[in-house]
Parts: C-alpha cells; structure tokens; sequence
C-alpha cells in the first residue's frame, strides 16, 4: 500500500461511469489516498454528486456530466480538463452498457448503443488524452473489460463484440506505447454485482449469487496501477478458461450451450 500511496500521490485520475457501481466503489477505494483532483464523470449529475459527497474528500473532487457515446461532448469536456489542469495522470475507462437479444431480433441502433457506449467511448477519451500524456510521458490507461472479451455468449453478440474490440484496441496501444514511460492495463472480470443486468435490455436473469462484488474489481484496478501489468482477470483463475478454450475450443462450446441453455432469448 505503501507503493500505491507514492504512485498516487498528488496525481489526476479520472473515471467514467462513476456514477454507480464498479466505477462508484473504484471512486470510493481512491478516497484513501492523497490525490490531487479526482474527475468523476458519467451522464447523471445528481448520481455524480452522489458519489461525489460520499468520498472522503482529502482532495478536488470534480464531477462533470458527460455521455461517453458522444464524441462531440467528450471533446468538450476533454477541452474543460486540459484548460483547467492541463493533464490527467490515469484514465479509467470504466463506462459500460449491456444489451441481451438475438442479434436476428435486436436492432441496428441498439447495438450501436452498446458499441459506442462501451468501445467507441474508450477510444474517445484515450484519444482526448493520450497527446498530454505522450508530451510529459508518463500516464496510465485502465480498461474495464471483460471475460466476455474472450469467449462469444450466446445472447450478448454486442457486448461481447465490443469488449472483444477493446481488448483488441488496448492490446495494439499497448504495443505503440513501449518505452514512452505511458501503461495500458485490462481488468477483464466475470459478471459483476451491479445494475448493469438491471435494465430492459435483459429479461433473462443472470445468477447473481456467482457474480463478483464491485469492490473486487475496484481492487484489481488499484493492483493494475501498483504493478503495471498489461491484462488482470477477476478472479485470477478465470484466466485460465482463454488457454483452455484455445486449447479446446469444441469442449468450450459445449460448456458454454450447457451453462446458457435455459436462456430464452427476448426481444
């Protein structure tokens, strides 16, 4: 812990989808250490404010409203920050939205939802930011992804997609920042907790009671920043069903059709 308060200390991080949720209990895990400004940001203000007022705030917390599926309005907002402080030191891209339906009955526009959303929203700040972090070289990039990233569900063609093309996306970023002093980390954890599945997209019910606490992926965020490592699964055993799968892609298939063949697929 030592370490991290020294990584930490007097930094800019800023985090989006931080109204609820993983990026709530992420907000609230920094609260321990001696930021400079932490910048909170999601679409609902009175959410932020929220989560705003319930950090112990030994620092700035700024929320700013912004919807992340929006270039135009990223920009802005990026433009703000860069005014006001002229960098950030980490970006979490954290903001996430899920979909279920057959790909047959959703619509174009839903699965662009998804997409921009959770891929083309990550691009938009990584872009917004990265120049300020390439001149002072140093920085860091979180990705909130998922196992999803790794195996097609059956039902959630979108959000595996898109968690697919961040992966992909991170991993190539990763590459062209070697050596430029700037990390890029994946969280990729197994279904979390949260109001993420509690929407009108999803008229299947996931078991929650094998779902993960927010606050374990808050966790592995904060261990991401400690030890710079490229990708973390959560739990770390779930990394070990990408090796399995590569390895035994037909025994995969079957144990995915066993674990969802009660869905039955709205829409």
């Amino acid at each position: 812990m030592g370490i991290l308060h020294d990584l930490l200390k007097n930094k800019i991080v800023l985090i989006t989808g931080a109204s609820s949720g993983i990026g709530r209990c992420i907000a609230s895990d920094f609260s321990q250490f001696q930021l400079k400004t932490l910048i909170l940001v999601a679409r609902n203000q009175s959410k932020l404010d929220e989560t705003a007022s319930s950090i112990n705030q030994n620092f700035e917390v700024l929320p700013i409203s912004c919807d992340v599926s929006r270039k135009e309005d990223v920009k802005h907002m990026g433009k703000v920050i860069h005014d006001r402080y002229g960098y950030i030191d980490i970006l979490i891209n954290n903001a996430g939205v899920g979909l279920f339906g057959r790909v047959e009955k959703i619509s174009i526009e839903e699965i662009e939802r998804v997409s921009f959303t959770n891929y083309f929203g990550m691009i938009y700040f990584t872009k917004v930011f990265l120049d300020s972090m390439i001149k002072r070289n140093t920085g860091h990039i979180i990705n909130i992804a998922s196992l999803a990233a790794s195996f097609g569900i059956p039902g959630m063609a979108a959000y595996c997609g898109s968690k697919f093309a961040m992966l992909g996306f991170s991993e190539s970023l990763n590459q062209e920042l070697k050596d430029t002093g700037i990390k890029v980390s994946v969280i990729s954890p197994i279904g979390v907790k949260t109001n993420f599945f509690n929407n009108e997209y999803f008229d299947y019910k996931f078991p929650m009671k094998y779902m993960l606490n927010p606050e374990k992926v808050s966790k592995a965020v904060l261990r991401s920043i400690e030890s710079g490592s490229f990708q973390t699964h959560v739990p770390t055993i779930a990394g070990l069903s990408i090796p399995f799968k590569s390895c035994f892609p037909a025994i995969t298939d079957l144990i995915i059709k066993h674990q969802f063949r009660k869905i039955k697929y709205g829409n």
